[in-house]
């Protein structure tokens, strides 16, 4: 799929752009969402569990470089 990326040994799907909250804001301080629009995250599923190091790379499953 085209959606699907891997990230260490992890295969995850992207599912839904993830904007922060308004809540968020209430938390925090005024004005915050301001500056994280369009930079919340991204919301995914779980294709095949495994590990995540730290500096491992976003790839595409398709990638055939070692993580």
């Amino acid at each position: 799929m085209d959606n699907e990326f891997r990230i260490g040994t992890v295969i995850l799907r992207g599912l839904k752009l993830s904007e922060p909250c308004a809540r968020l804001e209430q938390l925090v301080r005024p004005g915050l969402i301001r500056g994280l629009l369009h930079r919340g995250g991204l919301r995914a599923e779980v294709v095949r569990g495994g590990t995540i190091g730290i500096g491992d790379r976003i790839r595409s499953p398709a990638d055939r470089k070692t993580a």
